[in-house]
């Protein structure tokens, strides 16, 4: 269904690394898999772990609260609505015949729509940061139940100015801590001085003392993985991954 036979070399490095619970910044030409490097690992956890109880509502004046709120599992952060629509159609394509349920929301498109797909089911968001904030603000989303943060094209949405919403994102609302989410951050272009500038810059996204593995792709057949941000090179322990009741 989804036409994937073999792993390409970003997937063969980068499925692992997540599945065993680490943090990760990877770098692949585009066409290489990076979407399926983390649809894979978080879909396959998520089939595994089984959906997380959906919290007791609490209207605190915000929003409008006789709406229902969506409280997705994994968010997905794209600079563009053409790459957020593209990793959606990927998630539905992986989903498919099973409970999660993937949605996507960008700004420039019918918000209602947008709204009314997410009463379906949105345990998997795709999203742009602004037209997050904005269904944040509605009381919409919650982001209390996210276990995987994915930033894709993160050096793009910095570069674009969206650094204000993604620490709002992250720090300013109920998204949980460093220590009980996994994050990842994917990029065709992470020139040397753009990893350093994300890393310094998006400190916050990833778990103290503890920089990302990363994984470096040249071309499509040449991969390899580095420590070169790592104050150490020994495994840290995992993360303690909830157990389905």
């Amino acid at each position: 269904l989804a036409h994937y036979k073999t792993p390409t070399p970003v997937q063969k490095y980068s499925v692992p690394i997540v599945a065993n619970g680490r943090d990760l910044m990877a770098c692949a030409q585009t066409g290489s898999g990076k979407t399926g490097g983390f649809l894979f690992p978080i879909l396959s956890a998520s089939f595994t772990l089984g959906p997380r109880p959906t919290p007791v509502q609490q209207d605190n004046g915000r929003g409008y609260g006789r709406s229902r709120k969506a409280y997705p599992t994994a968010l997905i952060l794209a600079p563009t609505r053409e790459l957020v629509s593209q990793i959606h159609e990927e998630a539905r394509k992986f989903a498919y015949r099973s409970w999660v349920r993937p949605a996507v929301v960008y700004g420039g498109a019918d918000i209602g729509s947008q709204l009314r797909a997410m009463d379906q089911g949105c345990d998997l968001l795709s999203a742009t940061p602004g037209r997050l904030v904005d269904l944040i603000e509605r009381g919409r989303i919650s982001l209390a139940n996210i276990r995987y943060l994915v930033l894709d094209e993160a050096d793009r949405m910095l570069d674009m100015g969206f650094e204000p919403q993604i620490r709002r994102i992250v720090e300013g609302e109920d998204m949980p801590g460093v220590t009980d989410r996994q994050t990842l951050m994917f990029s065709a272009t992470f020139p040397r001085d753009i990893q350093v500038r994300s890393c310094l810059r998006l400190e916050h996204v990833f778990l103290p003392k503890l920089t990302p593995l990363l994984v470096r792709c040249s071309r499509a057949t040449s991969l390899r993985t580095t420590s070169s941000f790592r104050s150490d090179v020994s495994d840290p322990p995992r993360r303690t991954s909830p157990r389905r009741s």
